[in-house]
């Protein structure tokens, strides 16, 4: 009884000859190169594509046994071909370490491919080292066949893409939100599934979604504006009707005024209860055309500042004695006995 395997790969080249043979009638007269008649073409073409599924045949056999017996395949460079949207994210340093690896060293896990209707095979991972393996002057490399289908071949690599600690949290997010438009209906506990992480992690990306246009416009420009915990606070603070202050405190982190912690705090901030700071005072105590000394007062803290380390020390001692006299004062006047 035949294989689930070898149904599913003959239901994809059934029928090749067949569409082989329409295409040769849409084919312009080769009267040179063949006879003119048209159904001596249609008889050349089906040589042609009865060959063509006859090494796809044996393709499929070959595939079996390797499968069979737990082992890969070489498999032609030039027979391999990438889909869109499935190469994992992989840093050029990465990278070039892999290649040099690969230069030196045998390659320890294959490349999974899967047939194509096309001929050769698509590939379902290893895309970089099949890279590395056309820059080092490589011919073929090692190959196991994969039963993924197509949109399991394709999410796997969409949501190892996005869980790579180099994308930011807002990058991410951006990849979720593309997967519930490519999925209607798709829930949060779904993706989270599907990824591999926790529902809460799903959760704090999406967060996001609910920050004001000016606010996702900044991150657009600057992905890496800020993460995931404060945007989570920031939206909860736009639920609650503080959308100007969250815009205001981004811009001012976007200025780098702020850092994360100082745009949350900002935000959440009631401006009509925020108190006045106050206005530091400050005066230079001059000596001759010099400066002797610059002093700065806010609230109850005095500085002085003076233009050199021994000056600061032979000043101490004077300090004290005006300080503990304002002190004795002090303690007089707040005494019970004072003014009797």
């Amino acid at each position: 009884m035949p294989s689930k395997f070898k149904e599913r790969l003959l239901s994809r080249t059934a029928g090749v000859a067949e569409r082989a043979e329409s295409a040769a009638a849409a084919r312009p007269s080769e009267s040179q190169a063949r006879s003119a008649t048209m159904p001596a073409q249609l008889s050349a073409f089906r040589l042609e594509a009865r060959g063509y599924q006859e090494r796809i045949q044996q393709l499929q056999e070959e595939l079996e046994a390797a499968k069979r017996h737990g082992g890969a395949m070489k498999v032609p460079l030039s027979d391999l071909h990438e889909v869109p949207g499935r190469r994992r994210f992989k840093s050029p340093e990465a990278y070039a370490e892999l290649r040099e690896n690969l230069r030196h060293n045998a390659l320890i896990t294959p490349v999974a491919i899967r047939p194509r209707l096309e001929g050769g095979f698509e590939l379902v991972s290893g895309h970089w080292r099949t890279d590395a393996y056309r820059e080092l002057g490589r011919t073929e490399i090692d190959c196991v066949l994969s039963e993924s289908t197509e949109t399991e071949a394709s999410l796997g690599a969409f949501y190892a893409n996005l869980l790579q600690s180099d994308l930011t949290d807002y990058e991410k997010y951006l990849g979720f939100k593309d997967i519930q438009q490519r999925f209607e209906g798709i829930t949060q506990a779904k993706m989270a599934e599907q990824a591999g992480v926790g529902e809460a992690a799903i959760s704090r990306l999406m967060a996001y979604s609910d920050l004001p246009a000016e606010v996702l416009a900044m991150l657009d420009e600057k992905p890496g504006l800020f993460g995931a915990t404060s945007g989570t606070a920031l939206a909860r603070l736009v639920r609650t009707g503080r959308s100007a202050q969250v815009i205001a405190a981004v811009q001012r982190l976007a200025d780098k005024q702020f850092d994360e912690t100082q745009a949350v705090k900002f935000a959440s901030t009631d401006p009509a209860k925020e108190k006045p700071r106050p206005i530091p005072t400050a005066f230079k105590v001059k000596a001759g055309r010099s400066t002797y000394c610059d002093v700065r007062q806010a609230k109850n803290v005095v500085r002085l500042e003076f233009q050199s380390e021994e000056e600061a020390k032979a000043m101490q001692g004077a300090l004290k004695e005006v300080l503990e006299r304002r002190a004795a004062k002090a303690q007089t006047e707040s005494s019970p006995d004072a003014g009797k």
